[in-house]
């Protein structure tokens, strides 16, 4: 559920952003926000509780949360005109993909079944 809102939430982004008027003349690929939303998903993935990692599920959070997540922070940084706005994107999005890899929807829900 989370994963699923923070990809909706980026598509949004992304979408808004190229809805605007370019602003630049040259657009580069955001690699120190994919290299901050990497660490974000693997920082995710330790809170979380270490799940075991399936392949399938891992080509999902990385590619929602690395590729998207840094498309989206690119985007971010050039809405708001802001650089917090693109490194706070791009990790909450790499964090939020890490729970892709969980069984359950929410996570921390099995440690209240009782």
């Amino acid at each position: 559920m989370i994963a699923i809102a923070a990809a909706l939430a980026q598509i949004i982004v992304i979408l808004i952003h190229r809805r605007r008027p370019a602003t630049t003349a040259t657009r580069t690929t955001p690699w120190a926000y994919m290299a901050a939303a990497l660490a974000a998903c693997a920082g995710g993935w330790l809170v979380i509780g270490l799940p075991p990692v399936v392949w399938g599920d891992l080509f999902l959070s990385l590619m929602c949360g690395v590729i998207l997540g840094s498309e989206a922070a690119g985007a971010a940084r050039e809405l708001s005109g802001r650089a917090w706005a693109g490194w706070a994107t791009a990790c909450t999005g790499g964090a939020a993909s890490a729970t892709w890899l969980l069984d359950t929807p929410l996570p921390f829900t099995t440690a209240f079944s009782g």
